[in-house]
């Protein structure tokens, strides 16, 4: 199968995002759990609305907050991404075997219900 190659066209809409992945944690001395600091790696990727035909056309089931990313780089349903301070958990992947861009659906984080990373 052919794969075409759409990252160079990705580059010039690209920004940075993170994701954050919580390691475990640890127990002191004294038997006390001490959670693990949140740790952050920086990817690229195009972060773009949901359109408007596909929140009228999926019967509501999107919102004007969710997001689309478009990225080379690998994540999985669950992941927590950070953009410009904004949580967004990933929801949706569409694997595409002939390019070398996937997209992720992105679901916002509701601020008083903020994701916890097990």
């Amino acid at each position: 199968m052919r794969r075409f190659g759409f990252a160079g066209i990705l580059r010039k809409y690209e920004q940075p995002y993170d994701v954050v992945r919580m390691a475990g944690g640890i127990r002191n001395d004294d038997g006390d759990w001490i959670p693990a600091t949140p740790e952050r790696v920086t990817h690229r990727g195009s972060i773009q609305p949901v359109s408007a035909r596909l929140r009228a056309t999926e019967g509501g089931v999107y919102t004007e907050t969710d997001r689309m990313l478009y990225t080379t780089a690998k994540h999985s349903t669950g992941d927590l991404v950070e953009v410009s301070g904004v949580q967004y958990k990933v929801d949706e992947t569409t694997e595409r075997p002939y390019s070398d861009v996937t997209p992720y659906l992105l679901r916002k984080v509701v601020a008083n219900a903020p994701v916890q990373a097990n």
